[in-house]
C-alpha cells in the first residue's frame, strides 16, 4: 500500500492564501492612504484658498475703513440735522399757538368775569381773575372744559375779595395746554381775526 504525505501541500496552500490576504490588506491600506492623502491635499487647497480670500477681504475692509468712518460721520450729521429740522418744524408749527389759545380763552369768558393775570410756562397756562359770583366762575370753567386746548382746566383757588366796595370772587384756574389739535385750531382761526377784533372792541 502506497502512502502519500499531503501535509507539505496543505502548508504551501495555507502560505499562498495568507500571502493573498496580506496582499489584499496591503492594497486596501495603500488605497485608503491614497484617498486620505488626496482628500487632505484637496481640503488643504480649499483651506489655503479660503485663507487667501479672507486675507483679500480683510485688506478691502481696511481700505474701506476711511469710507465707513465718513459714512458714519454723515449718518451722525444727518441725524443731528434731522433733529434740528424737527425742532424748527415744531417751532414753526406752534408759533401761533399763543394767539389761538388767547383767542379761545377770550371766547370762553362769560360776562361779569375779568382776567387779572395770565401766565404761561412750558405749555401750562395759569389764569387768575375776578367774577361777580360763583355761578359765573362755574360757567367759565364749564366753557373751558369744552375748549380744545383748555379742556383739562381745573379750579385751584376761589375766595371772596372786596374791590372798590364790591364783593367779588377771586379765582385761579390751572390750564394744561393740549395742542395736539393745533393744526385744526389754526385752520378754524384763520377766518376769525375780524371776530377777535370785534370782541376786543366790545370788551374794551
Amino acid at each position: 500500500m502506497i502512502h502519500i504525505n499531503l501535509l507539505p501541500v496543505r502548508a504551501e496552500r495555507r502560505k499562498e492564501f495568507i500571502r493573498k490576504q496580506l496582499s489584499i490588506a496591503a492594497l486596501t491600506i495603500f488605497f485608503a492612504i491614497a484617498v486620505m492623502g488626496l482628500l487632505f491635499f484637496r481640503i488643504q487647497g480649499q483651506l489655503n484658498k479660503t485663507k487667501s480670500s479672507l486675507a483679500r477681504t480683510n485688506k478691502k475692509i481696511k481700505q474701506l475703513d476711511p469710507v465707513i468712518k465718513k459714512i458714519d460721520a454723515f449718518k451722525k450729521e444727518k441725524a443731528e440735522i434731522s433733529k434740528k429740522i424737527s425742532v424748527i418744524i415744531d417751532l414753526d408749527r406752534y408759533r401761533l399757538a399763543p394767539v389761538v389759545v388767547l383767542y379761545d380763552l377770550n371766547r370762553q369768558r362769560p360776562e361779569k368775569l375779568w382776567y387779572t393775570d395770565i401766565k404761561e410756562n412750558n405749555r401750562h397756562l395759569t389764569v387768575s381773575g375776578v367774577a361777580i359770583d360763583n355761578e359765573t366762575i362755574v360757567k367759565f370753567l364749564n366753557n373751558l372744559k369744552k375748549s380744545i386746548p383748555l379742556h383739562n382746566s381745573d379750579l385751584t383757588l376761589l375766595r371772596s375779595q372786596n374791590i372798590q366796595k364790591l364783593d367779588l370772587k377771586k379765582f385761579t384756574i390751572d390750564c394744561p395746554l393740549d395742542l395736539d389739535a393745533l393744526p385744526e385750531m389754526l385752520e378754524k382761526s384763520a377766518a376769525t381775526p375780524p371776530v377777535i377784533a370785534a370782541e376786543e372792541e366790545q370788551n374794551g
